[in-house]
């Protein structure tokens, strides 16, 4: 469902007032973006295309998952998991077959 002109206009009238309060706090482009970091959770779409499709890229030369082998497939999530693993205590096996 696409947003409502009601959403529509709260939204560019928020993009608005943020404008207003970042400037009259003497917050410029440049002092903003200096802050590198912006806590984001992580969704499906943001695994694929930031950790699984750079590993890909690197790992078979192929830039869609679609090009893929079941044994490219394999390869690149032992790599992401191992990854995971290692530098953050976590690791999520692949799915089988009957969980598709």
């Amino acid at each position: 469902m696409k947003r409502t002109p009601t959403q529509n206009a709260a939204l560019h009238l928020y993009f608005r007032r943020l404008a207003d309060e970042l400037n009259d706090a003497g917050y410029d482009l440049q002092k903003v973006m200096e802050q590198k970091t912006v806590a984001v959770p992580w969704n499906e779409r943001m695994i694929k295309e930031i950790l699984w499709r750079q590993l890909q890229e690197v790992i078979t030369g192929k830039g869609s998952t679609t090009e893929l082998t079941t044994g490219e497939v394999n390869r690149v999530y032992e790599v992401l998991d191992r990854h995971i693993a290692e530098n953050f205590g976590l690791s999520v096996p692949f799915p089988s077959d009957d969980e598709g």
